[in-house]
């Protein structure tokens, strides 16, 4: 028996003395990758899936993954959240939008119950084309992601902003510059469609930077100067992308400018030298993409052929060119092509919704509206069936009593957050993101929405 104890004793010594060289040998090793560590959280994929969707837009929603496209799972995660806060977690809710604005989430999705049954029954709550034609509501849900999650705050990480960094120049040359084939061959095989970033798109990144990030200008070099050499890259893309995207993006930059004018001078040396950092980038940036000649009206597939010839014709024959806005007809008319589309598309789906009675419910979700229905407003590319207007949208939808709960929560959220700190911020982002969708289906997608809520969640819940 004391044979068999001091073997025993001995492979457990053997053992030990083994582990703790195993220990000696992996410890430096170990050291060096728990560096890494900050990389491979769950926190930090979520940052990574955000920047994807920033980064690559449509072309990554579109990508299948057991036959669904990204987009729709995430709209469909957006939706059981939503659903899933209404019911369960109203507290949630009124902690993050108020009371008022929770009430009429709750309304809204009442709402879309209400006319779903009357435009078609029971039987349309089980077709997908009803939760495709909503999907604007569902991306409410994406308010509530960070919460569910636990990880509120995940923006207020040095990861975010050194991503955020490498990212904005990143969307400059995916979208002017060179897009890999390698990543055009990966899109074209795994998703449903390749498209470069719109200028909705581009207005998103930057404006999310300018959010989170212009404040830090008050006490950070480093991004006071980037801040300047960003703006000058990017705001020629936008302005040659979109002009609505454009307007908005300049709505919002007064704002940080006006908010934030004394940083600007806190130092007057580095203000001088960050003046060029603006006006030479800005100059190279506009010349490139005006030498480069790139056709935005491919990218914007969406826009009708005859707006785009109608724009074509008038740069060629500017003696035939129509005032900016005239009425015609009794309608109101637009020389620019683009312009023109969208208000005719705009005062036919109101006038028959006058017509036809439906004003006050709006048409459902079970159909097209009726509107898009023609076939030259279907696009470059045959597949648009948005209005390109959000608020028009949610009227033809779910008819003027829809809209005035939209415009409601909306208020109420402005008027919630512009007691905030820094509360004019955001508001102001609010109303740029608001103002760009006035003109695009942006909030029709799922990536705009999603980056847009997600933001006006953490910024709400700072408070």
């Amino acid at each position: 028996m004391q044979n068999v104890s001091e073997a025993t004793k001995y492979q457990i010594s053997f053992i030990s003395n083994l582990k703790l060289k195993f220990y000696k040998l992996m410890n430096p090793l170990l050291s060096k990758l728990g560096r890494f560590k900050p990389f491979f959280t769950f926190e930090s994929f979520l940052i990574y899936y955000f920047f994807l969707v920033v980064l690559f837009g449509r072309s990554f929603t579109g990508i299948q993954i057991l036959s669904f496209r990204v987009g729709e799972l995430m709209i469909g995660t957006a939706m059981l959240l939503f659903f899933y806060f209404v019911l369960f977690k109203s507290k949630s809710i009124i902690s993050l939008v108020g009371k008022n604005a929770s009430l009429i989430i709750k309304i809204i999705l009442l709402h879309f119950f209400i006319v779903n049954y009357i435009n078609g029954g029971v039987s349309n709550f089980i077709n997908p084309q009803v939760f495709r034609s909503s999907s604007y509501i569902w991306s409410l849900g994406f308010l509530f992601v960070l919460i569910f999650l636990k990880r509120i705050k995940i923006f207020d990480s040095n990861l975010f902003l050194i991503g955020m960094i490498f990212v904005l120049p990143l969307t400059y040359i995916l979208t002017s510059v060179n897009f890999p084939n390698l990543l055009v061959d990966l899109f074209n095989q795994y998703s449903d469609k390749f498209r470069l970033l719109k200028g909705s798109d581009l207005f998103m990144a930057y404006a999310i930077y300018c959010l989170l990030f212009f404040e830090r200008i008050k006490y950070n070099n480093f991004i006071y100067f980037f801040t300047f050499a960003i703006s000058g890259v990017l705001i020629p893309l936008i302005v040659f992308s979109s002009r609505g995207a454009s307007i908005g993006c300049f709505i919002f930059l007064i704002f940080c400018i006006f908010k934030y004018r004394k940083s600007f001078l806190r130092n007057k040396l580095l203000f001088l030298i960050s003046i060029p950092a603006f006006v030479v980038p800005l100059t190279l940036s506009s010349v490139y993409l005006d030498w480069t000649e790139i056709d935005f009206q491919k990218i914007n597939t969406e826009v009708a052929v005859e707006s785009l010839e109608m724009t074509l014709v008038s740069k060629r024959y500017p003696e035939v060119q129509k005032p900016y806005f005239y009425i015609e007809n009794n309608r109101i008319n637009s020389g620019d092509g683009n312009l023109n589309w969208r208000l005719q598309i705009w005062q036919d789906v109101i006038q028959d919704l006058n017509n036809t009675g439906q004003l006050a419910l709006g048409y459902g979700y079970s159909g097209s509206i009726p509107a898009m229905e023609r076939e030259d407003r279907a696009g470059l590319d045959g597949t648009n069936i948005h209005v390109h207007n959000y608020f028009i949208n949610i009227l033809a939808r779910g008819g003027i009593i829809h809209l005035l709960l939209y415009l409601s929560l909306y208020a109420l959220l402005l008027s919630r957050i512009i007691n905030f700190r820094e509360g004019y911020l955001t508001v102001a982002f609010i109303i740029s993101v608001l103002f760009v969708s006035f003109f695009d289906s942006s909030m029709e997608t799922v990536r705009f929405p999603f980056l847009f809520f997600t933001v006006l969640a953490y910024k709400l819940s700072k408070e």
